[in-house]
């Protein structure tokens, strides 16, 4: 994984369309493929795509 491709809680917040208090609890949760790198939440973009395409998908 290249810098690039991995997002701050706030990039991927705004990336997402996301609250970040949202998102952080998504994260928590385990809820959103994330890791905690320092103490900061830490997304791969990649698995976020996916996540989402996941998410969108009718049930």
């Amino acid at each position: 994984m290249t810098p690039k491709d991995v997002l701050s809680l706030k990039e991927a917040s705004t990336y997402l369309a996301m609250d970040e208090t949202t998102l952080a609890r998504l994260a928590t949760e385990r809820r959103i493929p994330s890791l905690q790198l320092e103490g900061r939440w830490v997304f791969s973009k990649k698995s976020i795509d996916k996540w989402r395409s996941q998410q969108q998908r009718p049930t």
